[in-house]
């Protein structure tokens, strides 16, 4: 008498909350602070008033990306454990946290920049702001689409 057996392999992986936020925080970092690096570059080629201004710099651009989206992590995490609808909680936090970042931008053009710096030209100004906004708009649906179970 013959018997047949078979044996499947079947692996399961198992993320928790905390592995994919870190993931999903890294990643949302690393595209952002790339895309901004770009931005920066590009606007900087076309109007070089921008890379001149003393208040703003390429590690400048990289460590305000991380703090900015540390801060947003953070928030996340505790939306999406106390919420009942946490993208749409995580998206009215993003937006509000969003519209109080870009008054740094918009002050440095008026003269209220980092001490015994000028102030910030207008395709500065204009340039960062676009860069909150692409960080913004990189991250928060990044969040939103693989930070949530």
């Amino acid at each position: 008498m013959a018997t047949q057996t078979n044996i499947s392999s079947n692996q399961i992986t198992v993320t928790t909350p905390i592995t994919r936020l870190l993931w999903v925080a890294s990643l949302a970092m690393v595209a952002s602070t790339v895309a901004n690096l770009g931005l920066y570059a590009a606007a900087g080629n076309l109007y070089p008033e921008v890379t001149a201004w003393a208040g703003a710099s390429q590690a400048q651009v990289i460590g305000a990306n991380i703090v900015y989206l540390l801060i947003g992590t953070v928030i996340f995490a505790v939306v999406s454990r106390r919420s009942q609808r946490p993208a749409r909680i995580y998206w009215i936090a993003s937006t509000i946290g969003l519209l109080l970042s870009l008054v740094m931008p918009i002050t440095a053009g008026m003269g209220y920049g980092p001490p015994n710096v000028p102030p910030a030209e207008m395709a500065t100004v204009v340039t960062l702001s676009l860069m909150h906004l692409l960080s913004y708009a990189i991250s928060v649906p990044l969040f939103i689409r693989l930070g949530l179970e």
